[in-house]
């Protein structure tokens, strides 16, 4: 194993107590989402957020723009123990937390579906790299349902799924049964703070963007990708979906330098 993947693994798992930014960090501008901010470390010299990209067009990967903590050290992989590359920011929306990357990555690009298509309540998956366990893994696939519409400061760009994400979900394509890329997973309720204020813990409450948002920045950077109605007659099960798509999805890693905390002597 290389120097650099050391490095990078020992982040990842702690060996250098990083701070480990989570999908919940940063919500889209204007969102105003209740977040949970991360713990700095006094003795790290190094911090990584973790996240998830999706293939759009040869070469170019989707991932959350708030994963991006540093757009000169971006790195993409197949997960644990694997070879990692450096990404290129090529664009960034942090109004709709998107985020472009280029790399030498092999894979389909994934097909998107049109949003007007899509009906409430249809199957999906979410694939990705949660840290449901702590630290990051392989990929991971979870299911459930489009639960409904969701709107907030005026905006209706994003909708509510069931299907379980964590730390480290964020980028990741939200996928229907025919196969095709109905959302990019965005952020989700913090359910804790919701708890303290309605004395019930909310379950699942996760939120996505729309596939439209999706093609209209891609559209806008001149990226051709592509677009097809959702056909509801084609029912891949979640086994079969990954199977089909899991070498398009890849881990994102993006480091940078640790600022020195106010009074504290960094060795």
């Amino acid at each position: 194993m290389t120097r650099f993947r050391r490095v990078l693994w020992a982040l990842l798992f702690g060996f250098l107590t990083p701070t480990l930014a989570c999908a919940q960090t940063q919500s889209p501008s204007g969102l105003g989402a209740q977040t949970t901010p991360a713990t700095p470390s006094r003795l790290a010299a190094t911090e990584a957020s973790i996240a998830t990209a999706f293939i759009v067009a040869p070469r170019l990967l989707i991932t959350a723009d708030h994963a991006l903590i540093n757009p000169d050290r971006v790195f993409v992989g197949i997960g644990r123990g694997g070879k990692f590359i450096r990404a290129r920011v090529v664009a960034r929306d942090d109004r709709l937390d998107l985020a472009l990357l280029e790399a030498d990555v092999a894979g389909e690009p994934l097909p998107i579906a049109r949003w007007d298509s899509v009906p409430l309540g249809i199957e999906i998956v979410a694939m990705g790299f949660p840290r449901s366990t702590g630290s990051p893994g392989d990929r991971r696939i979870t299911s459930g349902i489009v639960n409904g519409e969701h709107r907030a400061k005026g905006r209706d760009d994003w909708f509510q799924l069931s299907a379980e994400i964590h730390r480290g979900n964020s980028g990741g394509p939200v996928i229907a049964a025919d196969g095709s890329v109905v959302g990019v997973i965005s952020h989700k309720l913090d359910a804790l703070k919701t708890a303290e204020k309605s004395n019930d813990l909310p379950q699942n409450v996760n939120f996505a963007l729309k596939s439209q948002q999706l093609v209209a920045f891609l559209i806008a950077r001149s990226i051709a990708t592509t677009v097809q109605p959702l056909n509801t007659s084609r029912q891949f099960r979640p086994f079969e979906i990954f199977q089909r798509h899991q070498s398009s999805v890849f881990m994102v890693i993006s480091t940078r330098q640790k600022e020195k905390p106010e009074g504290v002597a960094l060795p």
